[in-house]
């Protein structure tokens, strides 16, 4: 099996460079704010990606971002 490691490689770099970690203080519901829960990377259609900790109910935030977002969500990835 024959792949190019470069491109693997540029293709994490650029996704890396896309991502945005969402601080607390821009968090609306106070459960947010407190420990425990998951981390989720959310993938926009323009591009960037956004990394949500402390989510206490996957289905449900991701419910709440699909109804709430302007921009397209292409994939919710639990990491």
């Amino acid at each position: 099996m024959s792949y190019n490691r470069t491109s693997i490689f540029n293709n994490l770099v650029q996704e890396s460079n896309n991502s945005l970690y969402v601080a607390d203080e821009y968090r609306t519901n106070p459960l947010s704010r407190q420990p425990g829960g998951s981390t989720i990377q959310v993938k926009y259609s323009d591009g960037s990606i956004r990394i949500y900790d402390k989510i206490k109910n996957i289905a449900a935030y991701t419910r709440y971002l699909r109804n709430s977002n302007k921009s397209e969500i292409l994939e919710v990835i639990p990491i």
